[in-house]
C-alpha cells in the first residue's frame, strides 16, 4: 500500500504523465502541473536535485473510486465507518523507507514555489505526525511549510490538534518532536485529512481504509510512529519559542492567505527509500479541493441524513473552493426541510459560508442546473442570511478581527403550495 504501486495503478490506466526535460522548481512546476490538470504529473528532472518529483495525485472524485472501490454515497460511508471503528496498524521493525539516511538539506530537494506572490518555495504534501501528551496516540494533518533555511520551515499551525499539542508541550518548556511523511499512499493523506476527536489518530483511519494494509515503525530519534515504505522521512522539532513571518501563500481560495508570525520547525535528520520520489499538492486546485472538502462532504452526508432519509447527491463546488459552498440535493417531505438540511451541513461543516438545497431532478455537479434551480424555485423568504457568524479564516471577505461573516442560506426546491408542473423543467441541458 505505497506511493509506488499506486503509481503503477495510473499509469496501467493511462492516467500518469512523464516528462522528461529538465524543469524548475521556481513556478515552472505549477505552470505544468496546472495544464497537465488531468492526470498525475511526474517530474524525472528537476533543476538542482537528483530527485524526481510527483504531483496531482488525486484529479477528480472517480479517482476515489480506484481507491475506494465504491460509489460516492459508499465511500462518504466507509470514511465516516473508519473514522468510528478504527484499528490501528501493526508495529513492525522494517522499513524501505530508512534506506538512506542523510542531513536536512532543503536545497538539495525538488520543493516549488508555486506562485509569483508567494513568500518562498512551500511543502504542501507534508504529513506531520507528532505524539498527543496526554494520550500517547500519534496525529497526523496536512500543514503548510515554508522552507527558512537548509534545516528550517515555518509550520502554519490552525487551531486544530496539532495546534493543541504544540502549545501543550509549549506551556511546559518543550519543544514538539515530529516525523513528516512526503511519498505515500493517498488514502494517508485522505485520513490525515479527516476530523476526529482530540486524541484519536488519523493513522488509524488510514489503515481502516487500507483494510489493515498498513504498518508502522518508530523512528530512530523521537520514537514516532510512521507507515512503512513511505518516499521521505524527516525527524524534526517545532520550536517552543522561536517563531518567523509564514507568508503570503496563495491558498484555497486562490488568494493570497495573509502573513502570519507562526512557528519554526528545526529539522535533524532525513531518510528515504533508494531511488526516492518526492511529492508536492498544488495549491488551490482539485487535489486540494478534495483532500480538504471530501472529508467534509462525508461529515455532511452523516447529518444530512439524519434530517431527511433521501439525500441524493451533494458536492463542495469547485467554484465555491471545494469549501466555502455546498450543494445538496434531496427528497423533501415537507416544508422546512431544505432549511433544516442547510443548518445540519453548516453544524458538520463550521466554514461552510453557502449551503443550496435542491430536488433529486437537479445535477449537484452541473453550475447551470443548479443556477437554473435557484432562480426559478427560490422566491419570497427561500433566501436565508445570517450576519456576523464566524466562518473560515479562508474567506477573504471575511471580518479579519474576529473571523465573521455571512452564512446563505438558499432552498431552491419545490415547494408544496405550488403545482408541480410550475417547477418541472420541459426542455433538458
Amino acid at each position: 500500500m505505497s506511493l509506488r504501486g499506486y503509481i503503477n495503478e495510473l499509469e496501467k490506466r493511462k492516467l500518469l504523465t512523464i516528462i522528461d526535460d529538465t524543469v524548475d522548481s521556481n513556478l515552472e512546476i505549477a505552470k505544468l502541473m496546472k495544464e497537465y490538470s488531468n492526470s498525475a504529473i511526474l517530474f524525472k528532472k528537476v533543476k538542482n536535485t537528483k530527485y524526481p518529483l510527483i504531483g496531482n495525485l488525486l484529479q477528480s472524485r472517480s479517482w476515489f473510486n480506484l481507491l475506494l472501490k465504491s460509489n460516492k454515497k459508499e465511500m462518504y460511508e466507509k470514511l465516516n465507518n473508519a473514522s468510528t471503528k478504527a484499528k490501528y496498524p501493526e508495529e513492525t521493525d522494517f522499513s524501505t523507507s530508512f534506506e538512506v539516511e542523510t542531513e536536512v538539506d532543503f536545497n538539495q530537494l525538488p520543493i516549488p514555489k508555486f506562485f509569483p506572490k508567494d513568500g518562498g518555495r512551500y511543502l504542501t504534501s507534508a504529513i506531520v505526525i507528532a505524539k498527543n501528551p496526554e494520550t500517547g496516540k500519534v496525529n497526523a494533518s496536512i500543514h503548510r511549510i515554508m522552507i527558512l533555511s537548509k534545516n528550517e520551515g515555518i509550520i502554519r499551525l490552525v487551531p486544530r490538534d496539532l495546534y493543541q499539542i504544540f502549545h501543550s508541550n509549549r506551556k511546559n518548556g518543550r519543544n514538539t518532536p515530529i516525523a513528516l511523511i512526503i511519498g505515500y499512499h493517498p488514502l494517508i493523506a485522505l485520513a490525515a485529512s479527516t476530523p476526529l476527536k482530540y486524541g484519536e489518530s488519523e493513522l488509524s483511519v488510514a489503515n481502516t481504509l487500507l483494510e489493515n494494509g498498513i504498518k508502522v515503525i518508530r523512528t530512530p530519534i523521537f520514537g514516532i510512529d510512521v507507515p512503512v515504505d513511505v518516499e521521505f522521512v524527516i525527524e524534526g522539532e517545532i520550536i517552543a519559542d522561536e517563531t518567523e513571518e509564514e507568508g503570503p501563500f496563495v491558498d484555497i481560495t486562490g488568494t493570497l492567505d495573509t502573513k502570519r508570525i507562526q512557528p519554526v520547525i528545526r529539522f535533524k535528520k532525513l531518510y528515504h527509500r533508494k531511488n526516492a520520489v518526492f511529492q508536492t499538492i498544488l495549491p488551490a486546485h482539485e487535489e486540494h479541493y478534495l483532500l480538504m472538502g471530501f472529508p467534509k462532504e462525508a461529515a455532511i452526508y452523516s447529518y444530512v441524513k439524519k434530517i431527511v432519509p433521501e439525500v441524493h447527491d451533494l458536492v463542495l463546488t469547485s467554484g465555491g473552493c471545494g469549501w466555502l459552498h455546498a450543494v445538496i440535493s434531496i427528497t423533501q417531505r415537507k416544508t422546512g426541510d431544505a432549511k433544516n438540511v442547510a443548518l445540519a451541513a453548516f453544524a458538520a461543516h463550521p466554514s461552510l459560508k453557502w449551503c443550496t438545497v435542491v430536488n433529486e431532478d437537479i445535477d449537484v455537479n452541473n453550475p447551470s442546473s443548479v443556477e437554473w434551480a435557484t432562480i426559478t424555485r427560490a422566491g419570497s423568504g427561500d433566501i436565508i442570511i445570517i450576519d456576523n457568524i464566524r466562518g473560515s479564516s479562508l474567506d477573504p471577505s471575511r471580518n479579519k478581527n474576529d473571523d465573521t461573516s455571512i452564512k446563505v442560506i438558499i432552498d431552491a426546491t419545490k415547494k408544496e403550495n405550488r403545482n408541480e408542473n410550475e417547477y418541472n423543467r420541459i426542455i433538458s441541458d
